[in-house]
């Protein structure tokens, strides 16, 4: 892990501005400015000799003594104005548009570290993360040395997704995507659905994991008797549905569920008339065969809004009483029935 840069100390700044150690600590601790037995001037001098110290080294001190810029860095681990990464970041993005527009706050869109081997790195030397107060992080996956880093330099940042990449005290803002896919696997089987197929990326991503797992428990419990298909066999699902009696498939996201219909629809399977299908995941602005999609309703926008809420908050508070704050926030997805899950018994 690199090192971490070194603390610029109060003497330091006393020599460079020309005054006691006792006025910088004074500044330092004084950040509205009531204390007036500290002329201007004074003030002026102390605040120029650390923004000068530690632009780069110490941003806590810059918090402290009052130069925050009001910039907010959004950092990507993939490509996020793609046309097939829009659907995901799209709304993120715009409600950290939303949302930093009301607190009159400027995000910086960090756009210089290049992509190489599917992913950028957010200390890549032409990042210009120390210009910003704090950092959003996105990303399907992040690296847990990057975060590392973050957590033990006391950089004010947030991720976007829950993080099991360390151990390390990682502030997220996360949906919560087992309690909605328990849901919709319960509406199923209120249907009279028995047997179902998962069909997933074989990703391992924490949401993936967490619908995989919701899936498999279900199957454990009896609840819905589950065969996991990876999604390389979806020309087979046809077959497949035939062989297990499964009338429910599940597709890890809409995508892929629409591939799901496509594969069934082309071998003479009527949907949902012979099978059901749902996607564990967000389905706005996704139809098949002229129906809504059942799945979630991500509340993708306020997920953003948390995300700066969170991060203004670890800002304004000094990073010694970072422990006492909540910095882990879950948001519960909304269960979208529709008519693409359809009771059992009302299938031919």
């Amino acid at each position: 892990m690199p090192s971490k840069p070194r603390r610029v100390t109060q003497r330091e700044i006393a020599e460079l501005a020309g005054v006691s150690q006792t006025t910088v600590s004074v500044v330092l601790n004084d950040r509205d400015g009531k204390n007036v037995r500290i002329p201007a001037e004074t003030r002026a001098r102390v605040k120029a000799a650390i923004e000068e110290l530690t632009y780069v080294a110490d941003p806590a001190a810059r918090r402290l003594a009052g130069l925050d810029n009001q910039i907010i860095g959004l950092f990507t681990y993939e490509a996020a104005l793609s046309p097939e990464s829009m659907d995901f970041y799209g709304p993120l993005l715009n409600g950290l548009e939303r949302a930093a527009e009301q607190v009159g706050w400027d995000l910086l869109f960090f756009t210089s570290s290049p992509v190489e081997n599917g992913t950028r790195s957010l200390f890549h030397r032409k990042t210009r993360l120390r210009l910003t107060d704090g950092c959003v992080l996105l990303g399907q996956q992040m690296v847990a040395s990057e975060l590392e880093r973050l957590v033990a330099e006391q950089f004010p940042f947030v991720a976007i997704g829950r993080r099991d990449e360390t151990a390390a005290a990682v502030p997220y803002v996360a949906i919560d995507y087992v309690t909605p896919a328990n849901e919709l696997m319960d509406q199923a089987v209120a249907h009279g659905h028995q047997q179902a197929l998962y069909v997933h990326r074989g990703t391992d991503t924490p949401t993936a994991r967490d619908r995989r797992l919701a899936v498999e428990a279900a199957s454990a419990e009896g609840r819905l008797s589950f065969l996991l298909v990876g999604e390389e066999r979806i020309p087979e699902l046809p077959r497949l549905a035939q062989a297990t009696g499964a009338t429910v498939i599940l597709g890890e996201d809409a995508f892929l569920t629409e591939d799901v219909v496509h594969s069934l629809t082309a071998a003479g399977i009527g949907v949902p008339d012979e099978i059901s299908v749902a996607a564990l995941a967000e389905v706005r602005g996704h139809r098949v065969e002229g129906r809504a999609l059942a799945g979630f309703h991500v509340p993708r926008e306020r997920l953003a809004a948390e995300a700066l809420d969170l991060l203004q908050l670890l800002i304004a508070t000094d990073p010694s009483e970072w422990h006492t704050l909540e910095i882990r926030r879950l948001l519960v997805a909304e269960v979208r029935s529709s008519e693409t899950i359809v009771p059992r018994k009302a299938q031919a």
